[in-house]
C-alpha cells in the first residue's frame, strides 16, 4: 500500500501527543517509507481525514522496527485544527485499520519531540517452548522447541519450561544490568559512536501459560536490535550453548558482535512503554528540544 506524505507547512499552534498500541507483524516498521505499510503512514493518513492537509509530521518516541510490536509507544504532531483529545481518540480509531489503535491523546506544546522527552523505555521479548508450535502464538512469540534444546533437557517431562535452563537465563540476565559497553549487542549497521548504556533492570522469568518465558528489559536508551540480540543471547545460554559466565565477557570495549548470540525474530519483541517528563525536569521546552 502506497503512502503519501503530508504537507509540512509549519508551524501549526495546536500540538497532540498520542499513545498508540499496533500489532507490528504486516507493518515495515515505525517509519514512514514510500509504498510499504508503516505505522507512522497509517496514523498520518488517518489525521489527514480529520485535520485535512494542516498538520506536521508525526514524531515518535521509538523507531521499532518491522515486526516489533508496542502496546506503548508515544507521538506527536502539531496541526492548524483545535480538536479535543478525546475527539481525537473517536476519531482516528474510527480511520484506523484493526492492527492500530489510540488508546490516549492530549495536548501538548507545538514542536514537542516524544523522543527528547523519554528517560525510560521498557521491552517485552516473549519466548515460547512448548513441545508443538501454538499458532495462536505465532505472531508475538518466538517458539523454541524441544528440538532447539540439549538432550538432557529435551527428556524432561515434568515442565515444558525446563526444554530452556530457567536458572542459567536468569543469572545471564543478572549480568546485564547496570551500566557496560553493549557494543557486542547492536546491529552492526549501527554506527554511533558511544555504545555505553545503562540497564535498570533485565529479567527472565515464567509467563502466565505453560510454556511462555518473559524476557523484560528496562532502561534509558538502546541501539539497534539490541534487546533482540540480548533476547537471543539469553535464549543460546537457555540452550546450554553458551555459559552464563561468558555474557558478563560480552559487555566491554573489545567484545564483538560475533561473540554474542544471534538476533531473535523482531515478532517476539514488544514496546511495553515508556517513561517521559525528562523535559519538564531539566526545565527545558518541547520547541527548545
Amino acid at each position: 500500500m502506497s503512502e503519501s506524505a503530508p504537507p509540512r507547512e509549519a508551524p501549526y499552534p495546536h500540538g497532540v501527543r498520542l499513545f498508540v498500541r499496533y500489532d507490528g507483524t504486516d507493518f515495515h516498521g515505525w517509519q514512514y517509507q514510500e509504498s510499504v505499510r508503516t505505522v507512522q503512514g497509517e496514523l498520518e493518513r488517518a489525521i489527514a481525514k480529520m485535520a485535512g492537509a494542516e498538520f506536521s509530521r508525526v514524531r515518535g518516541a521509538s523507531r521499532t522496527d518491522a515486526g516489533v510490536h508496542a502496546a506503548g509507544q508515544v507521538a506527536s504532531f502539531d496541526c492548524a485544527r483545535e480538536i479535543a483529545p478525546r475527539g481525537w481518540v473517536m476519531g482516528l480509531n474510527g480511520y484506523l485499520p484493526d492492527d492500530v489503535a489510540v488508546s490516549h491523546a492530549e495536548a501538548c506544546p507545538p514542536d514537542y519531540q516524544p523522543r527528547f522527552d523519554t528517560f525510560e523505555k521498557t521491552y517485552h521479548y516473549r519466548v515460547y517452548c512448548g513441545r508443538v508450535r501454538d499458532p495462536l502464538r505465532a505472531r508475538n512469540a518466538w517458539y523454541v522447541g524441544p528440538g532447539l534444546a540439549r538432550k538432557d533437557l529435551r527428556e524432561r517431562t515434568d515442565d515444558v519450561n525446563t526444554y530452556l535452563d530457567l536458572e542459567a537465563m536468569q543469572q545471564a540476565a543478572r549480568a546485564l544490568e547496570g551500566e557496560h559497553d553493549f557494543r557486542a549487542f547492536r546491529a552492526a549497521d549501527d554506527e554511533r559512536e558511544s555504545t555505553i548504556r545503562r540497564m535498570e533492570s533485565v529479567t527472565v522469568t515464567r509467563g502466565h501459560e505453560p510454556g511462555d518465558l518473559l524476557i523484560a528489559v528496562r532502561g534509558s536508551a538502546f541501539m539497534k536490535n539490541m534487546v533482540r540480540i540480548m533476547a537471543g543471547t539469553l535464549v543460546e545460554v537457555g540452550r546450554t550453548r553458551m555459559s552464563p559466565a561468558v555474557v558478563g565477557s560480552l559487555l566491554g570495549p573489545d567484545a564483538r558482535r560475533e561473540d554474542g548470540g544471534p538476533t531473535a525474530p523482531a515478532h517476539g519483541l514488544t514496546l511495553m512503554g515508556m517513561r517521559l517528563g525528562r523535559l519538564a525536569a531539566s526545565g527545558l521546552t518541547a520547541r527548545g528540544a
